[in-house]
């Protein structure tokens, strides 16, 4: 239903102008990571500020998105909602979210395209910002701000978006998803409908896609990932460290050989010890481990010990 809403131009105008609200949905600047939230009667977009804050990051780092409030949050809902993060810049490079459907597992990574494919989802993404600006000019929910606008979900045919178009629109399109057909996947994430009070957090990871020159299958970039607590609290996690699993041992001789998985950030160094009340962070090194990716790798340790005890430790 649409709620029409006038009268706010002056006051908002002159809190803008006073600066509080710069760097903002008023503002928005090309880069800033929108975390926008829907289910089925309000939105909520979100600008969580620029790209560079969670690139320049350090590995494991937490950035807390402290640009809503949970009242805004329960203006859409908690349980039941759907979710993503994304932005682009100039050059047509996206960055999207891809929902996990294990917590601890990461998924495939959304695949680059070409420029012309990833522009058509970049020309869905910037009508998002000025449609929230539309809806927070009016002040159509009065617990809006200049970061967080809680927005109505359908714009066509709604008077109050002037510029713009609600996020759903935006991402539904007549194709019904995925930014009207132009990107490889949904990028939402959707919390169950007791998740307030299932005890456990949802994950979606974050990729970047530069475009590509031709087809072929080219995986973006893991850059880390979302994680939405319970109690509607959100951080995002930098370049998180994988952890390490040793898949099979077999020793042949004096030779070992040990089959095993790191990740796509941190270092890892394989520790041996043939005394097995040592404590763990006294065990020898024995190698840095291949990582950089998902991959089942091996290694060799030759060792004249009866009895050799091994651990893959992160860093």
């Amino acid at each position: 239903m649409t709620i029409k809403k006038t009268g706010l131009v002056a006051l908002l105008t002159c809190v803008a102008a006073s600066g509080v609200w710069a760097g903002d949905l008023t503002s928005y600047a090309v880069g800033d990571v929108l975390v926008c939230f829907r289910k089925g009667g309000n939105d909520m977009v979100v600008d969580a500020g620029q790209i560079s804050t969670l690139t320049s990051a350090s590995v494991n780092q937490r950035i807390p998105i402290t640009q809503y409030t949970g009242t805004q949050l329960a203006a859409v809902g908690t349980n039941g909602v759907s979710w993503s993060a994304f932005t682009w810049l100039n050059n047509n490079t996206l960055f999207v979210t891809r929902p996990r459907a294990s917590v601890n597992s990461q998924t495939v990574p959304w695949p680059d395209a070409t420029s012309p494919v990833q522009a058509g989802t970049v020309g869905r993404m910037v009508t998002i910002p000025p449609g929230a600006l539309d809806e927070l000019t009016l002040l159509v929910y009065p617990v809006s701000t200049a970061t967080a606008v809680v927005e109505e979900d359908s714009s066509a045919g709604n008077p109050n978006y002037t510029t713009g178009v609600s996020y759903h629109d935006a991402l539904a399109g007549a194709y019904g998803g995925q930014f009207n057909g132009t990107f490889a996947g949904n990028p939402e994430n959707t919390t169950l409908n007791n998740f307030t009070t299932a005890g456990a957090v949802i994950r979606s990871d974050f990729y970047q896609m530069a475009p590509t020159s031709g087809p072929g299958y080219v995986p973006g970039t893991w850059l880390g990932y979302f994680e939405l607590s319970t109690n509607g609290a959100m951080t995002y996690v930098a370049y998180p460290i994988s952890v390490p699993v040793t898949k099979s041992i077999s020793r042949t001789g004096n030779t070992s050989t040990i089959n095993y998985t790191t990740g796509t950030y941190g270092t890892y160094t394989l520790r041996g010890t043939n005394d097995l009340t040592a404590p763990i962070a006294t065990w020898p090194p024995i190698a840095t481990l291949t990582s950089g990716n998902n991959s089942v790798h091996t290694i060799t340790d030759t060792t004249t010990d009866s009895a050799r005890f091994y651990i893959i430790t992160a860093q």
